[in-house]
């Protein structure tokens, strides 16, 4: 803990990169702002993109206990509180996986435990993966999984009911990797005990690890739930090969094995330092322990590093889904055995034999020849890191040959040596990272939530806002607005596919408000939108925003200024529908068109508002300016270069008729790897994260003015066949929208849970729709009569009207949450019925 927390105070306490920056913080904001004050939210919030239910996120990201020392400081504090709960995790990792070690070394080995929980609390794992700090308390509680299933196995009284608890809860996904390990543990050392002791033993792991199980599920049933509309949707195609050579992996024992493409797209992580690593080697060599020990040990090591590669067990142990950047996720399991053989080794053996000695020897130089001739094809293999992988390897095997056996002080030298190793490995591994500013959080937080604030005092209806740049995909949670961006692990993939073929950039498990338009501003209840406020010259400088991640909408400025802030305006989208609206027929069916986002646009204007009219048109492309490009023969709007070693753009002039907005459409596989786009002089980020069109707005009311669009290839060719371009007759769709919006009621949310309307009349039947993600966990009243609910646009929540006067509610009601507590509670009944009866016989 020390180490880690005194690399940060060095660094200014800026600890925010990657998802911790732009995913983790946000939702412990949302956590700390809620968990008192509404804990309802925590069931449901519109902050989670469009809407939906929040049960499974908290209980991936949220349910730590250590999430509690939050409320002890302030929100503008967030960054720092963060690194002092992950710092106190990394201590608590070394703290119960000493307990552990140490319960079993007895006195004269306690050095070693130091040496081992120390490696096991600064692993390779612990330093690749710090800010995902959800998953550090599995880490906590896998030696006390393992000492629990060491007392069954002695038919010792254990917590494992307790502890298997814990692990489902503080975090399902890698508490399933380690509890599925356990199961493994206990077998393999099952094989070592006498046959007639296999089921007792079994029956009662069974028993308490099944109590513990269901004792969770108020988590795991709602979790189950979510999970089937998320990433478990979506296929994943399985093979039988390899996701990479194995003897790569071999790197990634060496110091500092770690930089940002490893993070995205490298390999698992599972660094215990060299000293572990050859202890872990001499368990095998070793005439003292058990053959039978060694068997299941080494087929257990086995599975666990085949792991690391081969695809149908990478698919098992990710829950049957390839994990998206921070690969190996179960490589802590790996590691702990390693350690836990090392240890095993020094506690059965006092000193090392002369062939194993030079075994090891040999062992060690093989590892440090595959490292040098391979410092080429690894970029984080460089000279420095080398040589101190090759100075830690010196010690080590000074300790084999030299001390081990023949001096008191071995277990010091051990610890020693294995520190300092760990303190080079993390100080070369994240000194390969970047860093976010604690500041800048800090002054996006504030001037956002001054807004926000604002707009929960003056308007009492229910609305989306939105922002025309930022920080991170989960900026609702931070700031305290209903948005239409979202980045979650458990996302709903009808809500991603629908804002896809909007045109709204997205992958997986994200979408966010790039390739929105005032239609789908005005459809999906956009009302207000965020912006920066430039004039703010007054502001200090450590206070001042970063706008980061601008995006660019000429079209906002058809918006009316509502309220003016320091450093931020307000704006507001008087054509914004509300959340729950009247229309003529749901039950039509339609399907959007594949990377046709205007169209789409369109279509669900017109099965919305029942209007024919067209308010997109498609534009001729005015002649091609090209400077060292040529068309391809069909000229069909692809080009390519005349020298590929010179610069090349092909540019557009297009003279502006009307007010309209216009925008150019981007075909799929159109991104900045191919191209940088400006236009007017201004470069346009046109960065992408599937493939997907999308529509940029390249002006707005500049009629007489002319639009230099300009490519600049980075390629050698460049395909524009897919590329249109398109006019956006804003007038036509303010008279649309302000009809329709007429004949609507306004909507409210009284409670989190909890969703009304103003009275109504309807001449004739009409059809209820909404911008509400559709859950079968909604119950919609009218006048207290239950509605039978409908999908609309495959995505979203609607019923049936009758003629007369309506008063809607709309109810979220939780079902797999209240049905798991009811488990939860009948659960806790019988164990505490079983636990009586267990201690009157013991009497």
């Amino acid at each position: 803990m020390l180490v880690f927390a005194t690399y940060f105070i060095t660094k200014g306490g800026n600890i925010l990169t990657v998802d911790l920056g732009q995913q983790y913080i946000d939702l412990l904001a949302f956590f700390r702002r809620n968990l008192f004050t509404h804990p309802l939210k925590l069931i449901y919030s519109f902050q989670n993109g469009l809407g939906g239910s929040l049960i499974a996120t908290a209980a991936y990201y949220l349910s730590s206990p250590f999430n509690l020392i939050l409320f002890l400081f302030s929100q503008k504090q967030l960054p720092i509180v963060i690194f002092i709960i992950i710092s106190l995790k990394i201590g608590t990792i070394g703290l119960t996986s000493f307990y552990y070690w140490n319960k079993n070394s007895g006195k004269q080995k306690q050095m070693c435990a130091l040496a081992a929980s120390s490696a096991y609390a600064l692993s390779g794992y612990v330093v690749a993966n710090y800010f995902n700090l959800m998953w550090l308390d599995s880490l906590i509680f896998l030696p006390l999984l393992i000492n629990a299933i060491d007392q069954i196995l002695k038919h010792e009284k254990s917590h494992l009911i307790l502890i298997t608890f814990a692990l489902w809860f503080t975090n399902f996904y890698t508490g399933l990797m380690t509890l599925f390990f356990g199961f493994l543990y206990l077998l393999s050392n099952i094989f070592i005990k006498n046959k007639y002791e296999w089921w007792p033993i079994l029956k009662t792991y069974l028993e308490k690890s099944i109590l513990g199980s269901f004792l969770d599920a108020f988590v795991l049933l709602p979790v189950f739930s979510e999970m089937l509309t998320g990433k478990a949707a979506s296929g994943t195609n399985w093979s039988r090969g390899f996701q990479f050579p194995p003897y790569q992996e071999l790197a990634k024992l060496a110091d500092g094995a770690y930089n940002f493409h490893e993070m995205e797209e490298g390999l698992p992580n599972i660094f215990l330092t060299i000293p572990f690593l050859l202890l872990a080697i001499a368990y095998f060599l070793s005439k003292k322990i058990n053959w039978r020990a060694k068997l299941a040990n080494g087929l257990l090591l086995i599975l666990l590093v085949a792991s690391l590669f081969w695809t149908p067990l990478v698919l098992f142990w990710h829950l049957g889904q390839f994990p998206v950047w921070y690969p190996g996720r179960f490589s802590f399991l790996l590691i702990f055995l390693m350690l836990n053989l090392g240890i095993t080794f020094l506690n059965k053996q006092d000193y090392f034999l002369l062939w194993q000695k030079l075994f090891l020897s040999v062992i060690a130089a093989l590892l440090l020849i595959y490292f040098y001739f391979n410092r080429n094809s690894f970029d984080f293999l460089s000279q420095q890191n080398l040589l101190l992988t090759a100075l830690f390897t010196a010690l080590m095997l000074l300790f084999i040959c030299f001390i081990y056996g023949y001096n008191n002080f071995s277990g010091y030298f051990l610890t020693i040596s294995v520190v300092l190793e760990l303190i080079c490995n993390l100080v070369l591994a994240l000194n390969n990272l970047s860093y976010q500013k604690n500041g800048d959080y800090r002054n996006f937080s504030t001037n956002t939530t001054q807004v926000t604030n604002y707009l929960w005092k003056n308007d009492h209806t229910l609305f989306r806002t939105e922002k025309n740049f930022y920080r991170s995909d989960d900026d609702p949670f931070t700031a305290n607005y209903y948005g239409l961006s979202n980045f979650n692990s458990i996302s709903n993939q009808k809500v991603i596919n629908f804002m896809g073929a909007l045109g709204y950039m997205h992958n997986n498990n994200s979408y966010t408000n790039y390739g929105g338009t005032p239609v789908s501003d005005a459809l999906l209840g956009v009302k207000y939108y965020i912006e920066p406020n430039y004039v703010g010259d007054s502001v200090k400088h450590n206070q001042q925003m970063v706008y980061n991640n601008a995006n660019h909408r000429l079209d906002l400025s058809n918006y009316t200024i509502k309220k003016e802030f320091k450093q931020l305006l307000l704006t507001e989208n008087k054509q914004a529908l509300p959340p729950l609206f009247l229309t003529i027929n749901t039950d039509q069916k339609f399907d959007f068109t594949p990377d046709n986002p205007s169209f789409n646009q369109q279509l669900l204007l017109s099965k919305i508002t029942g209007s024919k009219k067209k308010i997109f048109k498609n534009l001729d492309w005015p002649t091609a300016q090209m400077h060292n490009a040529v068309p391809e023969l069909n000229d069909a709007m692809e080009y390519h270069k005349k020298d590929k070693l010179k610069n090349s753009n092909v540019s557009f002039t297009l003279n502006l008729k009307t007010n309209n907005s216009y925008y150019l459409e981007l075909p799929s596989g159109l991104d900045d790897d191919q191209v940088d786009l400006y236009v007017n002089g201004n470069k346009i980020d046109v960065a992408a994260r599937d493939d997907q069109s999308r529509l940029i707005d390249i002006a707005n009311k500049q009629k007489g003015q002319k639009i230099r669009i300009n490519f600049i290839l980075k390629n050698k060719f460049l395909d524009l066949s897919a590329a249109n371009l398109w006019s956006l007759k804003t007038k036509q769709l303010k008279q649309i929208l302000q009809q329709f919006k007429k004949q609507q009621p306004s909507t409210y949310q009284p409670a989190s849970l909890l969703i009304s309307s103003s009275n109504f009349y309807t001449a004739n039947k009409k059809d209820l729709a909404s911008t509400i993600p559709y859950s079968n966990n909604w119950l919609i009243f009218d006048k207290q009569h239950l509605l039978k609910k409908k999908v609309f646009a495959n995505t979203f929540l609607s019923a049936t009207l009758t003629k007369g006067r309506h008063h809607l509610v709309l109810i979220y009601v939780p079902f797999a949450f209240l049905i798991g507590c009811v488990i939860s509670l009948i659960t806790l009944f019988i164990s505490k019925i079983i636990s009586k009866k267990i201690k009157k016989r013991y009497r």
